[in-house]
């Protein structure tokens, strides 16, 4: 049985009213977008006509909705992490048919993503391996276009839609560490195949205590999909493939709905669209060896009293293939730093990407984390394409504008890259010893957090003397700093 025709078989079995549904347009209309940040280097996504597209442009057009239903499939749970899948559909919005040939490398992946938002603090939790796609059913939606149906599932027509049911996009087989999505390029078949009992093999895997509603009570979760196209990316249409979707979970296991999709945005976007206006992203074009790749670099400060201050960074590599081995930070060594964390993303189904965490290093007024080079080993763990890798610290300075400096994982003629972030102010002459509360003034308020702290042990911004006791010696630098800061 051939592929196109396997895929023949399943609609058959589908319920009459889902048929009658793929048969007919459904009457939509576009989703409405969300405000965005000020994105530096961003341009205005226009419609296909007013940009002029060339060639097959594939978006994706619906998140975990098949046929105006949400739909997100849990197949079971195994040593603490579940299997799941989503619906995905896939919009031809270019000015050519896009190559659906199933069977060989012409024909897109898929990559299912989840994300978690809680306390400010938003993150990648958890990845599918690729669905490799076939039969392009060229459906009509207002959003994709006027869709005239080519009859030919080997291409997507212009202007149309395909719908791949949850079910469909559980049968993931595709490893995405052998994906070139700067290009479009890969090999098939694939050289290795997920491994694994089914609920879990190459299924959109999440562990159960960032799914368990009780354990984050506040929390609210994201799914994201993206079409890496071949013939879309050879075209220099592949930057607005991913799209993202608000979802809640009843309890650990049972996902619903809690918004629509949002088109041609990338998950990371969803972080602003939960703290509106208060997240700066970075929009950096990559420099690939051959194609095109982009990353967003995401972050803010939250001012936590006491003079101190939580900085939060995210990276989301959206198609770069040299990926991203190294996060640094200028901040100068009179400025405490301290609570630093790291979050990944953990591949699974044999897919072995080495799961080491990225620790800090702090050295001549920078603080940086990075991974093994690909040289050195090609299964490090970089921040890959189509993955979120998350840095935070607690700071006593200030926020300002800076620059990040990001290395690229795979070597090249040039191997560092800046982003535009927020950072700890250097303004280390500016920097009042006993002003614990950051009021420029040295006097009762500081005093009193001394006191409130007496005895504690360990890194605390009462501890003013660095000794790691909070006591005498902090109680005498504050009296001898009383009054206004210089």
């Amino acid at each position: 049985m051939n592929i196109s025709t396997g895929r023949t078989l399943l609609l058959l079995a589908m319920p009459a009213i889902a048929l009658a549904a793929l048969a007919s347009a459904r009457s939509a209309s576009p989703t409405p977008k969300n405000a965005k940040p000020i994105m530096l280097g961003t341009e205005v996504t226009a419609a296909p006509a007013a940009r002029g597209l060339l060639g097959p442009d594939v978006t994706t057009g619906t998140v975990a909705d098949t046929f105006g239903g949400f739909d997100m499939e849990y197949y079971g749970t195994n040593d603490g992490i579940s299997g799941f899948a989503i619906a995905t559909q896939a919009c031809n919005i270019g000015d050519q048919e896009a190559a659906w040939l199933g069977g060989t490398n012409e024909v897109p992946v898929i990559a299912q993503n989840c994300y978690h938002y809680e306390d400010g603090v938003f993150r990648q939790i958890g990845l599918s391996w690729l669905k490799h796609s076939f039969c392009a059913l060229s459906e009509s939606e207002s959003y994709c276009g006027s869709c005239t149906d080519n009859n030919d599932c080997d291409y997507l027509a212009i202007g149309c839609a395909d719908t791949y049911w949850a079910g469909l996009n559980g049968d993931a087989n595709g490893p995405r560490t052998l994906i070139n999505p700067s290009n479009g390029d890969y090999s098939y078949p694939f050289g290795i195949t997920p491994t694994g009992a089914f609920a879990m093999r190459g299924k959109l895997q999440i562990k159960t205590t960032d799914t368990d509603p009780i354990q984050n009570p506040d929390a609210r979760w994201v799914l994201e999909a993206y079409y890496m196209s071949t013939d879309d990316a050879e075209w220099g249409n592949h930057m607005n493939n991913a799209s993202w979707r608000e979802i809640t979970f009843t309890d650990t296991y049972t996902p619903a709905s809690a918004g629509t999709t949002n088109r041609q945005d990338p998950a990371i976007l969803a972080w602003d669209s939960m703290e509106p206006g208060g997240i700066m992203i970075d929009m950096i074009n990559t420099p690939e060896d051959d194609g095109a790749g982009r990353v967003y670099v995401g972050c803010k400060a939250t001012d936590i009293g006491g003079g101190w201050w939580h900085y939060q960074y995210a990276i989301q590599n959206l198609n770069s293939h040299r990926g991203i081995g190294s996060f640094s930070l200028p901040i100068s060594d009179c400025v405490e730093v301290e609570n630093e964390t790291f979050t990944d993303v953990f591949y699974h189904s044999g897919e072995t990407v080495d799961g080491t965490d990225w620790e800090p290093v702090r050295d001549n007024g920078v603080v940086s984390w990075s991974t093994t080079s690909h040289d050195d080993d090609p299964m490090a763990n970089a921040i890959r394409w189509s993955t979120m890798y998350t840095f935070g610290f607690d700071a006593n300075a200030s926020p300002v504008n800076g620059d990040a400096e990001l290395g690229l994982w795979r070597s090249g003629p040039t191997n560092f890259m800046d982003g535009q972030v927020i950072v700890p102010t250097d303004d280390c002459e500016g920097v009042c010893t006993g002003d614990i509360n950051g009021d420029n003034m040295v006097g009762v308020d500081d005093l009193l957090i001394v006191l409130t702290f007496w005895g504690h042990i360990g890194e605390h911004y009462a501890d003013v003397s660095g000794d790691n006791v909070v006591g005498v010696d902090d109680l005498l630098a504050v009296i001898s700093g009383w009054g206004a800061c210089p």
